[in-house]
């Protein structure tokens, strides 16, 4: 069963395959494979204005094997529509050389020939230009694993397609192929340009340059409350098997994971035999802590001493999360196998400090959840925000709807999606990517168990109604068995089609990822049984390990005009239960917030879930709920969203901060083509900028337009006065920070970690200190010098002890390119974003490498200097950048 939109283009499909169409071999279809040559080139951003850009595609055959008019299709994933204006259509569109293009559905597209397509020799090729909407200035954009397939034939992945290296995309080299904004404002006739330039070695030099203060970094991350050091007495050396843990009896989870980190052994504190010096004391107490001259007492505080010299440690709080917090900062004190005298009173700033990971569009494995869990504990964040479903994949077993991972948890070469989902994002044809892949009920209770004992809180994601296309199609392929069963009663119990005879959805309709029949019908009674079914599900994997307390239910992005044509929406307003289809909206949430509260549940969700563009919040007095947590990620300074943020703490909603220009780790840590990314709240958000955010001065951080233009002192005063119009009256409904990786464009491990890391720490810094420089104005010179202080103290811990411990867990962090620049046209002089990360360059190409200590004199004859940044275990580096030698002068954003 399908919605008519799919229906009709798979019969479509249909038809021009069952046409007298010559077949391909296997043998012909495989060579071709091998040896067909894609060009993928972007042309041009700039002459569309905001609409679109100029692209070409060249197909090359280096083989043999002749490219005819056969029963071949070539399919790709885009992340951009193809020709808008021209696509999305039912029949696709001919293109020039005989071919024929059409969209599928998401970010797939077939080309596939006409008989007007002449044969492709050896040594052959054509060219295939083409629109592309909106922009594309990253080599990411374009997706691997392009596939051709022919009915009856395995499909294969085109050779130079395939993998991570993307070397069949041409380079970003001019301007107008990195930039994407050059366009009149209709309003004001006012024109907009991208500012952004990729950062050459000297613009970077000079953005990595602070004031060195000669000290040796911040001891610990996230910064206590207080952290006093007795300066008098020398560390002594930590070995910590000749240490015991000595706990009360509330504390034993977290003496088992102290005592497993360091190798000792452990003793309940009514041991008779409690050693007198390698003691390491958890105990029972409150733990009062004074933030700006206020007593904080929570179960997260603690207090933690030292006594080197009597190698005695005690740490003390009123409950478990508290000792663990303490026995991070210990372990983190310890990790350069020393000790010294010291005390430590810390409590967090806020309670919630997260990290949200979407496993849907890419899968990525228990092994790589559970290994950020351990780093989130590391670092003192405890909310784990668990993104399990959308289009593109359903990632969590659930009992009694096998069809959920049976189906929707699969990619692979398919246009009917009965069996799998479409191959999308670049996952290719097979089920062996990551497109494909999920957690059973006992991976998932395994995560739950390794968070708990972390102190970290799973917060389970099942997103609705929009980002649901996996879930329909997997209820569509259980309802076709059952009825072929004949139940046809339970067939549409969890059905989340309408089978009325007009069309289910508006098949014209598409989500912002290019989707049709993505999302849940709110007019049909089958939608909230599924909904139940699943939320009281997982409820039961979570009951005897920790008690689901948060359900996110998503709520963002949702076509809504989707709806219009569903006769169940209509009968909803028929009978007047819903004013209009505006309305739908709100009654869907309000509907699903009453079965999580039954079932004793809270709920969270994104920010256009409860409020609409520019208009207030839906009613918290119809969620029946003790809390609704709303996360607040649109907030591009322009838009005037941000206030948003204000409207809903006034409203008593509980605010996660989770804004798309600071906290998306999804985002580029440059505004450079080869840096992998999304780029629409903003060009690129680095470590540096994670850790100026200032949450509690929200327009404070308010720094350039999307295109990097600075906002003028008007614009700006514009934008304070949103917050004079909003103002925050309930500042205590602001209860933290996440950040956020969506994985779109994330298909390995590798990739997880460099888009995760070091950004991370700079999240979990703000989320537990308040730094004195955060309250005051973003264009204070006060401001700007302590915070520089601030980051390099930070930047110091980062590079010569942090990084140091994540290379021991194998995290593969991102490194930042170094920056560079020739003084005096004879003096190499190196710089790094992280200080105390090594350095290397070269004089002759790469050959040899030589790591920088000091300025370094550089030869008239060498031309050309290569440059690259180590990990702290010096086994990775950075990608390569290039510098002028001193016979050519350092280059310029012009020269690129």
């Amino acid at each position: 069963m399908m919605s008519h939109c799919s229906e009709k283009k798979a019969k479509t499909m249909d038809k021009q395959e069952s046409r007298k169409l010559p077949n391909l071999t296997q043998a012909e279809l495989d060579g071709l494979a091998a040896s067909l040559d894609i060009h993928y080139a972007v042309l041009d951003n700039l002459t569309g204005g905001q609409a679109s850009y100029e692209a070409s595609l060249t197909i090359s055959n280096k083989g043999s094997t002749e490219l005819r008019f056969a029963n071949w299709s070539m399919f790709f994933s885009h992340i951009r529509m193809i020709e808008p204006g021209r696509l999305p259509c039912d029949e696709g569109i001919k293109l020039a050389d005989g071919l024929h293009l059409m969209h599928i559905n998401g970010c797939l597209f077939r080309l596939h020939p006409t008989p007007d397509f002449k044969p492709l020799g050896q040594g052959q090729a054509l060219t295939i230009p083409f629109r592309g909407q909106y922009y594309s200035v990253a080599r990411c954009d374009i997706l691997p694993n392009w596939f051709l397939a022919a009915p009856d034939l395995e499909p294969r992945v085109i050779a130079c397609t395939a993998g991570e290296s993307l070397d069949f995309v041409a380079p970003f080299d001019t301007a107008s192929k990195w930039k994407r904004f050059d366009y009149t404002l209709s309003s004001s006739k006012k024109k907009r340009f991208d500012f952004y330039d990729p950062f050459t070695p000297e613009v970077r030099f000079n953005r990595n340059a602070v004031e060195d203060q000669g000290t040796c970094g911040k001891r610990v991350i996230p910064t206590p409350v207080s952290l006093t050091v007795s300066e008098n007495e020398q560390p002594v050396k930590f070995e910590g098997p000749m240490w015991t843990v000595v706990y009360d009896t509330s504390f034993k989870q977290e003496a088992q994971y102290l005592a497993e980190r360091i190798g000792s052994s452990i003793l309940s504190s009514g041991s008779s035999t409690t050693p007198s010096s390698h003691a390491i004391l958890l105990t029972k107490g409150e733990a009062p802590v004074s933030i700006n001259n206020k007593t904080v007492t929570s179960n997260e505080s603690y207090h933690l001493s030292v006594d080197a010299t009597q190698h005695r440690v005690q740490i003390s709080a009123s409950e478990g999360p508290g000792i663990f917090w303490g026995v991070q900062t210990l372990l983190s004190l310890v990790s350069d196998g020393t000790l010294q005298s010291l005390e430590v009173k810390d409590a967090p700033r806020y309670v919630y400090r997260g990290m949200h990971v979407d496993v849907s569009r890419n899968f990525h494995s228990k092994e790589s959840v559970m290994r950020l869990l351990e780093v989130m504990a590391m670092y003192k964040l405890n909310k784990f925000h668990f993104h399990l479903t959308d289009d593109e994949g359903w990632r969590l077993e659930i009992p009694g709807l096998e069809e959920l991972t049976e189906v929707g948890s699969r990619r692979c070469h398919t246009t009917s999606e009965e069996n799998s989902l479409l191959p999308l994002l670049g996952s290719g044809p097979y089920t062996t990517s990551s497109g494909s892949g999920f957690l059973s009920v006992e991976e998932y209770r395994e995560i739950l168990r390794f968070a708990t004992q972390r102190h970290i809180e799973v917060i389970p994601e099942i997103d609705m109604p929009g980002h649901c296309h996996a879930a329909v199609k997997a209820m569509q392929a259980r309802c076709s068995k059952l009825k072929a069963a004949g139940d046809p009663r339970a067939a549409e119990q969890y059905l989340l089609s309408d089978l009325s005879a007009s069309a289910a959805i508006n098949s014209e309709s598409q989500s912002v990822q290019m989707f049709s029949e993505n999302s849940l019908n709110p007019g049909l009674p089958a939608t909230y049984e599924f909904i139940r079914k699943v939320m009281k599900e997982i409820q039961k994997m979570h009951s005897d390990i920790c008690p689901l307390r948060v359900f996110h239910f998503g709520g963002d992005e949702v076509p809504y005009e989707a709806w219009e044509d569903s006769p169940a929406c209509q009968a909803l307003i028929d009978t007047g239960e819903v004013k209009s289809f505006k309305d739908l909206m709100e009654y869907f949430v309000v509907k699903v917030a009453e079965i999580a509260a039954e079932l004793g549940l809270e709920v969270g969700a994104w920010q256009d879930g409860i409020v609409y563009e520019f208009e207030e919040p839906f009613s918290r007095q119809k969620f029946l709920n003790k809390n609704v947590m709303v996360y607040a990620w649109k907030n591009r300074w322009e838009t005037g969203m941000a206030s948003d943020v204000y409207k809903l703490a006034n409203s008593n909603y509980q605010v996660v901060l989770s804004p798309g220009t600071h906290l998306y780790f999804d985002h580029p840590q440059e505004p450079d083509p080869e840096e992998r990314g999304l780029y629409w709240a903003c060009r690129f958000t680095d470590t540096h900028k994670v850790f100026c955010f200032a949450p509690d001065n929200l327009f404070s951080n308010a720094d350039v337009r999307l295109t990097g233009e600075a906002f003028s002192a008007e614009e700006l005063k514009a934008l304070d006065g949103a917050e004079e119009s909003t103002p925050l009256e309930k500042p205590e409904n602001i209860v933290g920070l996440q950040g956020q990786l969506w994985t779109e464009l994330i298909r390995t491990k590798d990739q997880f970690d460099a888009m995760i890391y070091p950004r991370l720490l700079a999240m979990a810094e703000r989320a537990w200190h308040k730094a004195s420089w955060e309250s005051r104005h973003r264009d204070d010179q006060q401001r700007k010098e302590e915070c520089g202080r601030d980051w390099e103290e930070f930047a110091k811990a980062l590079g010569r002890k942090e990084l140091r411990r994540l290379d021991a867990l194998g995290v593969q962090y991102y490194l930042p390119p170094p920056g560079a620049r020739i003084k005096d046209d004879t003096f190499l002089e190196v710089n790094c974003q992280i200080t105390g990360l090594p350095v290397q360059f070269s004089t002759d190409n790469g050959k040899r490498w030589t790591t920088y200590t000091q300025p370094a004199e550089i030869r008239e004859a060498s031309d050309l200097i290569t440059l690259r940044t180590c990990s702290a275990d010096d086994k990775r580096h950075s990608r390569v950048i290039k510098l002028s030698g001193p016979s050519r002068a350092t280059a310029t954003q012009a020269d690129r």
